[in-house]
C-alpha cells in the first residue's frame, strides 16, 4: 500500500508559519462603523460644551427678561379703604366720641367699623359690621384674635361662650381680657345671618367686664343713618320690632357709660 507523502519541513519554516498568523491579524483594518460612532461623540460632546459655555455667559439683566411678568406682579389685597363718610351706622345714645372706617371687599362686601372710645378708657368698644359675605369665618376665638391683632391688641384671655337675646336674634358672646401696655376687661359678641348676609362682631369694655344685660343693651342701639341702602333698612326694620323694653334710654346709656372704680 503506498504511504503518503508529507513534506519536510525544518525549523526555519515552522518559525514562518507561526510568526505570520500574527502579522495578518495586526494588519486588519478597523471596523468603518466604529469611526463613525467615536467622530459623532466627539461632535455632539463638543456642541454641548460649546451650548453650556454660551447659556452661562449670558447677563443677569437678559435672565430677569425671560422670566414672565405675571411671576413678579403681587396679588391685589383682599380689603381696600374706602371713605367712611357718609356713615352708614350709629350708635344710639352715646355721648362720647365714635369714629369709623370703612373697607371692601374684592367680591363686594362691604365691612364698616365703628370704635367708642380708646383701649383703657372707662368707655370703650369696637364692631365691626359687614354687610355681604367677605371671607369664611372661624372660630369665635380666631376670629376675636384676628381682629384684635388688626387693633394692635392681644387677647389675654376668652372664656366660654354663650347667646344672649338681642334685637337681632341670639348673639354668641364671651367675657374677654384685652391687653396691651394694660388689660381691660370686655365682653366679645358676634353675629352672623346668613340669610340676609348680615353680620356684626366687636367687643364692649369697661373698668369692669360688661354684664349681658349691658351688651344686649348696647347691640340694640346699633342704628342706621339715612345713608343706608333698602335691603340694609328692611333688615334694620325687622329687628328694631323685635326690640323688647328693657333697653330704654338709660339703659342704653348705662350699656357704654361704665362707670370708673370708686377711688379710695
Amino acid at each position: 500500500m503506498p504511504r503518503a507523502v508529507y513534506a519536510e519541513w525544518d525549523e526555519d519554516d515552522v518559525a514562518e508559519w507561526v510568526d505570520e498568523r500574527p502579522a495578518r491579524r495586526l494588519r486588519r483594518k478597523p471596523l468603518p462603523w466604529l469611526r463613525i460612532v467615536l467622530m459623532s461623540s466627539c461632535s455632539i460632546a463638543g456642541l454641548v460644551y460649546f451650548a453650556i459655555e454660551q447659556q452661562q455667559n449670558i447677563r443677569p439683566a437678559q435672565r430677569q427678561k425671560a422670566v414672565p411678568s405675571s411671576v413678579l406682579v403681587a396679588p391685589a389685597p383682599a380689603w381696600k379703604s374706602l371713605s367712611p363718610s357718609p356713615a352708614i351706622y350709629a350708635l344710639a345714645s352715646t355721648s362720647a366720641s365714635v369714629t369709623s372706617e370703612a373697607r371692601e371687599h374684592a367680591n363686594g362686601a362691604r365691612e364698616d367699623t365703628l370704635i367708642l372710645g380708646r383701649f383703657g378708657d372707662f368707655r370703650h368698644a369696637q364692631v365691626a359690621i359687614v354687610q355681604g359675605i367677605a371671607e369664611t369665618a372661624g372660630s369665635f376665638y380666631i376670629d376675636t384674635v384676628r381682629r384684635a391683632a388688626r387693633s394692635g391688641l392681644a387677647v389675654a384671655h376668652q372664656g366660654q361662650s354663650q347667646m344672649i337675646a338681642t334685637k337681632f336674634g341670639s348673639v354668641e358672646a364671651a367675657p374677654l381680657t384685652l391687653a396691651n401696655k394694660g388689660q381691660q376687661a370686655c365682653q366679645a359678641f358676634r353675629f352672623s345671618d346668613t340669610t340676609t348676609e348680615f353680620g356684626f362682631q366687636g367687643w364692649l369694655c369697661g373698668s369692669s367686664a360688661p354684664d349681658e344685660a349691658q351688651l344686649a343693651c348696647f347691640i340694640d342701639g346699633i342704628a342706621l343713618t339715612g345713608a343706608a341702602s333698602p335691603s340694609l333698612k328692611a333688615v334694620f326694620a325687622q329687628a328694631d320690632r323685635k326690640r323688647t323694653e328693657a333697653c330704654g334710654p338709660s339703659a342704653r346709656t348705662a350699656s357704654v357709660a361704665v362707670k370708673p372704680p370708686a377711688r379710695p
